[in-house]
């Protein structure tokens, strides 16, 4: 074998300007896919991030049915909010940080006009635990609520402007920063609640910037008459990878009076983005991989044209067919190796690069700037590179039988 290998290597370096036009290929072929995978998945990961890290958690857990009915914002069935409720689920393995939510509905008010609005009632004191970059869509000269916070709110950009809402530490003639929110029990008792806007809310989900306003827990609790209540609790887990698992020891844990909810199943829209995206990658990917296969069919057929005489000679003094064979397939083989390896290096380091100092982009949620780090996932590497070397021995598959098939007496003959 290390005979026919070195000649594979003699005959590959034989031919230097065809060989390098193909190495070239492999290893630009391989890079590209690298650096658009990494791409993308620097992107699918600020997306997630802002998604689970943000907003909804890893996941939510509800009681039963409330799901079902989830789009008319119910106040019942409803949660208690208590320690003995909260140790249960933190004591599940892989749960990290948990807190309790209220989703309601109601009426807004600057005194001059009104409308709906959804209000979401977050405990500032635990929330940062379930979603570790609570606040990250705070505009800038506002601020984030706070633990001890009670008569404050954070309001959607667009509900803001149409109420000429500004944060109270902006506040100049003839903006407002008070408003009313008025809702019902779930018993059907009406009360309102002055608050103070903190800071303006920015969503690329037009309806959170014209409809949502952000308040303390209690203060809602005390809106809506529901004392150790909540609608829902945001879960952190340690290992996004592990959600499933840690889902399903929620549920054993709680019972099925219980709902728990992974992010994708509360988040559809996200998680088939993320689907869609995978799948032009693959397309992409093919396609590249195509181009890279043609070049070798290319240099192994040029390869077995030129070298006809020298086949039917090594024939002729009693090299086997399958040599032959074996020995075509080599030289595919170091293309596929050496382009592959160069790919892999380089696109490798040009991740690395770009996720060390990251790509400015406007951020998914607010609008404001932030930072996409491109980064690979080992198990692709390896699979570029398996997927270049394979692809380059079975793209010589037919070249390396045509030269195995030849008579030896008519290609001592050709000239």
């Amino acid at each position: 074998m290390s005979t026919f290998l070195r000649l594979a290597v003699r005959n590959v370096a034989r031919n230097r300007r065809r060989s390098l036009i193909t190495l070239t290929a492999v290893l630009l072929g391989v890079t590209s896919v690298l650096v658009t995978r990494g791409i993308t998945d620097g992107f699918l990961r600020l997306m997630v991030d802002d998604m689970v890290q943000g907003r909804t958690g890893a996941l939510q857990i509800h009681p039963a049915g409330y799901v079902a009915s989830v789009e008319a914002l119910p106040l019942e069935p409803s949660l208690p909010y208590d320690a003995a409720l909260l140790a249960r689920i933190q004591a599940v393995p892989g749960v990290t940080g948990v807190a309790g939510r209220l989703t309601f509905a109601g009426m807004v008010s600057n005194g001059v006009s009104q409308t709906t609005f959804v209000g979401r009632a977050v405990d500032p004191e635990r929330e940062k635990q379930a979603v570790p970059r609570f606040g990250f869509d705070v505009r800038a000269g506002g601020r984030v609520l706070a633990p001890g916070d009670h008569a404050q709110a954070l309001v959607g950009s667009e509900l803001a402007h149409s109420f000429r809402a500004v944060p109270t530490s902006q506040k100049t003639e003839g903006m407002v920063d008070r408003i009313t929110l008025a809702a019902s029990s779930p018993k059907g008792r009406a009360n309102s609640l002055d608050v103070a806007v903190e800071g303006l809310t920015e969503s690329t989900l037009p309806y959170e910037n014209k409809r949502v306003v952000t308040v303390p827990l209690k203060l809602a609790q005390e809106l809506l008459g529901m004392e150790g209540r909540v609608t829902e609790l945001a879960v952190a887990v340690a290992d996004l990878g592990e959600v499933e698992r840690v889902a399903e020891r929620l549920r054993a844990a709680l019972g099925p009076e219980y709902e728990v909810h992974t992010w994708q199943e509360l988040q559809p829209f996200v998680r088939d983005v993320i689907r869609r995206q995978e799948f032009v990658l693959a397309i992409i990917s093919i396609i590249l991989f195509v181009i890279i296969l043609t070049g070798i069919i290319n240099t192994m057929l040029m390869s077995v044209f030129e070298r006809v005489r020298e086949i039917g000679t090594m024939l002729a003094v009693g090299v086997r067919r399958r040599q032959v064979l074996g020995m075509f397939l080599l030289e595919a083989a170091v293309l596929g190796v050496v382009g592959g390896a160069g790919g892999v290096g380089l696109g490798a380091a040009i991740v690395g690069v770009l996720g060390a100092k990251g790509i400015a982009m406007e951020n998914l949620g607010t609008g404001g700037p932030v930072l996409l780090r491109p980064e690979l996932d080992p198990p692709f590497v390896g699979m570029s590179f398996a997927v270049a070397v394979l692809g380059a021995v079975l793209a010589a598959a037919w070249p390396a039988w045509k030269a195995s098939r030849l008579n030896p007496v008519d290609a001592l003959r050709s000239s």
